[in-house]
């Protein structure tokens, strides 16, 4: 069974507070939170550990995503450290059987408590085996499918597709009155829980509309490379269409670079302009979206997720299964508080902001997920300082 006991925790804070020191339990030791994702990582997927006092948790998470995932990890172990959580953070390259090999590790070693963003379905045995060792396991950006979980936190990618379809139909609207016959081009994600929902709630929304057509769906691997080849193939080989649909930052980003190679990017009000939705923004996507060449993004509060999954955590280890959300509630800033601290390596007061809430609670796969809040951005708000790509840069990594 796990080791710690967050009341005692709780109380060695207290007392360390009366005599002076209580602040360094939130210090960095030697370079941890350090702006590259924990650099300090041995090479196999294996980072160092947070140093702090308190419960160990373990989080395990994919490293492919390039800014989006910089963002997602590093700011969960900025909040680690803020916490005095003692973390291990270990990386994978989309390698199902590491992340199991994590998993079990964190069970071997009597963890209290687990962070996944679970690779695919397989991932499900091992959780499960860490439930039956007695060690929760909260999700974050990727929700799993096993009862074993006790809550996934992230945004609805279902409901993200959908918004990016009307979306899609505002601009046709504001652009020629929406009265005209429409065929759409959608670059898609892989088959997995995240993709498949992204694709769903757009098409079933669009299927709603009897003078739109979605033409062709191209399977995209969610990079960059995948995006602008599969697009520019497309485009290549047929008349342009009326909007296209990319389903994550980066393929959206790849298909915007495919109009380019064939002069066909031209800002939205301007004739022969292609309608482009997508979800997530980032620090390449802005730029599109003030310039009118993507009409507009469905973004995440990612740097909140692993600290939102953390919290939950905490709460559990503290007070059992009575402190977790249930379907049908609605969480709010109160509920799960996540401090605001200023982070030194980016220069910037986060989390001070709840974008995040309020959250909807709803049950799926035998788990409740934890639906935070969704960011439309547009011109009108591209610059805010609280949307993730106008913090992190595109160059950002995160670094085993």
């Amino acid at each position: 069974m796990p080791h710690f006991n967050r009341r005692e925790y709780v109380t060695a804070v207290t007392a360390l507070g009366a005599i002076g020191i209580a602040g360094c339990l939130g210090d960095d030791d030697d370079g941890n939170g350090n702006g590259n994702g924990n650099g300090n990582g041995n090479g196999n997927g294996n980072g160092d550990d947070a140093g702090g006092d308190g419960p160990r948790i373990g989080v395990s998470q994919h490293l492919s995503g390039g800014a989006w995932v910089a963002a997602f990890f590093e700011a969960g172990q900025w909040y680690a450290d803020e916490q005095g959580i003692d973390v291990d953070i270990r990386t994978h390259d989309d390698d199902t059987a590491e992340q199991i090999q994590h998993i079990q590790q964190f069970i071997a070693e009597d963890f209290d408590g687990i962070v996944a963003a679970p690779f695919d379905e397989a991932v499900d045995s091992a959780i499960e085996d860490a439930e039956e060792a007695g060690i929760p396991v909260f999700c974050a950006n990727d929700p799993g499918t096993t009862e074993a979980i006790k809550t996934y936190t992230g945004f609805d990618n279902h409901l993200a597709g959908e918004e990016c379809a009307e979306l899609m139909l505002e601009a046709f609207e504001e652009q020629d009155g929406g009265d005209d016959e429409y065929e759409v081009l959608h670059v898609r994600g892989p088959f997995t829980q995240a993709g498949n929902a992204r694709t769903d709630g757009f098409m079933e929304r669009m299927d709603e509309e009897d003078n739109v057509e979605v033409v062709a769906e191209l399977e995209s691997e969610w990079t960059e490379e995948s995006g602008q080849s599969v697009a520019l193939d497309w485009l290549s080989a047929n008349d342009p269409p009326d909007g296209i649909y990319s389903s994550n930052m980066s393929s959206g980003y790849g298909t915007y670079r495919a109009l380019e190679q064939l002069d066909l990017a031209v800002p939205f009000g301007e004739d022969d302009h292609i309608v482009l939705t997508q979800p997530d923004g980032g620090p390449q996507i802005h730029p599109l979206i003030e310039d009118g060449y993507i009409y507009a993004a469905v973004d995440q509060p990612n740097y909140f997720y692993v600290p939102l999954a953390m919290r939950q955590c905490l709460n559990y280890i503290d007070e059992g299964e009575e402190s977790l959300p249930e379907p049908g509630d609605e969480v709010t800033e109160e509920d799960l508080e996540i401090e605001p601290a200023h982070i030194d390596e980016i220069d910037q007061e986060l989390w001070s902001e709840p974008i995040w809430a309020p959250a909807s609670v709803e049950e799926r796969d035998g788990h409740p997920h934890v639906l935070t809040q969704a960011i439309t951005i547009t011109q009108e708000n591209v610059d805010d300082d609280m949307l993730w790509g106008n913090i992190w840069s595109e160059d950002a990594e995160a670094e085993q």
